[in-house]
């Protein structure tokens, strides 16, 4: 089988995860990055991964590095605020296969996980790092991967259309003590401002992820941070008090970017450059893992790899159906949360009635959550 020269623009979680991937493909991979590795180190993110992570990390090798960096959640709660129902998502509800790893999913600090990740591809030889964004000659590859984000210069020097918009939203997050409230469970809380997730981190630790509108989110960036824990305490559930928030609360704007095509000839669009979705139900980088798994299976098919110039072809068709159906997914759970109570009251009430009592409906929804399509 012909060995496959690759190129890899952007060497975040998704364009590095691609460069080890491959590389254990067969692919000779050169790497390129502007950005120095304490760059991609020092950003203040905070994912939950899912099992469809876990099984590309493991065939990777690679979970074993990282597992001791994640913590697990055995419960995940689903709250609707407005109408004071809830229902949780526990082990039991996952594929048989997925029970004996004894979590919903985990989550993972952006510093720890690509820390981890950089130094495990340190140690492969198929892949050159390259410490520039642009590429000299791109007739030496035979496939050009861009994971260079969702604000991708390589989109743009391509002229790739996108439909995107910006929601009328910005998220704030925060890392916070909080009592009342076990170590090994999530929450995503539906209220009328956005949803508001609470994660854990270990211990007593946990990150708030808030989306609201602009205006009110605004008004809470200004708060001090004894008021800002005021505010908190209004949202979260009965029982469950904020305590101590253990770093200043940042915000960023919330848009939403799906190209219309993946790839433009040879290249190939990958993660948020392809697609980037609200952060309600912590969907983004497991969506772009799997954008990484798809291409690894392609290129390891002897018939595409000897006919490489259709893969970009079949990549953009295998991907459509599982970023479309996520992408609706979650744009649906934003506009439910927000939608009007007093005229979905009623459908609002028997969904939830539905999703506390039906374990199938349970077991559909998070095996979509948690394996994709």
């Amino acid at each position: 089988m012909n060995s496959m020269n690759i190129a890899i623009i952007g060497s975040g979680l998704t364009g590095s995860l691609a460069a080890i991937s491959l590389a254990n493909a067969g692919c000779r991979v050169d790497l390129y990055e502007r950005l120095t590795d304490e760059e991609l180190i020092n950003r203040d993110r905070t994912y939950a991964i899912t099992h469809s992570s876990r099984k590309i990390l493991e065939k990777n090798g690679i979970w074993s590095h990282l597992v001791s960096h994640l913590v697990p959640f055995q419960y995940l709660n689903v709250i609707d605020f407005e109408l004071n129902k809830k229902f949780q998502f526990l082990i039991d509800d996952l594929r048989i296969s997925d029970q004996k790893y004894s979590a919903v999913g985990w989550i993972a600090e952006h510093k720890n996980i690509m820390l981890s990740i950089l130094e495990f591809i340190s140690n492969i030889d198929n892949v050159n790092k390259i410490p520039t964004s642009v590429i000299p000659n791109t007739n030496n590859y035979d496939l050009v991967l861009a994971a260079d984000g969702s604000n991708s210069t390589t989109k743009k020097k391509l002229k790739t259309p996108s439909f995107n918009f910006n929601y009328d939203q910005m998220c704030l997050t925060a890392k916070v003590l909080l009592r009342g409230v076990k170590s090994n469970e999530a929450f995503e809380i539906l209220n009328s401002e956005g949803p508001f997730a609470v994660l854990p981190l270990g211990g007593d630790l946990f990150q708030i992820i808030c989306s609201q509108s602009i205006v009110k989110g605004t008004y809470n960036m200004s708060l001090s941070k004894s008021l800002f824990l005021d505010y908190l305490s209004t949202i979260l559930p009965y029982g469950i008090e904020p305590d101590t928030i253990i770093d200043k609360p940042v915000s960023f704007p919330i848009n939403f970017v799906f190209n219309y095509t993946f790839f433009s000839g040879k290249y190939l669009y990958i993660g948020e450059t392809a697609h980037k979705l609200h952060p309600a139900g912590g969907q983004g980088l497991n969506l772009c893992w799997r954008d990484v798994d798809c291409i690894t299976k392609l290129v390891s098919i002897p018939f595409l790899r000897n006919n490489h110039y259709i893969i970009p072809f079949i990549y953009s068709i295998s991907r459509i159906v599982d970023v479309l159906l996520i992408s609706i997914f979650t744009d649906s759970l934003v506009r439910y949360s927000r939608s009007n109570i007093n005229f979905f009251i009623l459908p609002r009430t028997l969904i939830f009635f539905i999703l506390k009592k039906s374990t199938f409906i349970r077991k559909l929804i998070l095996s979509l959550m948690t394996n994709g399509v």
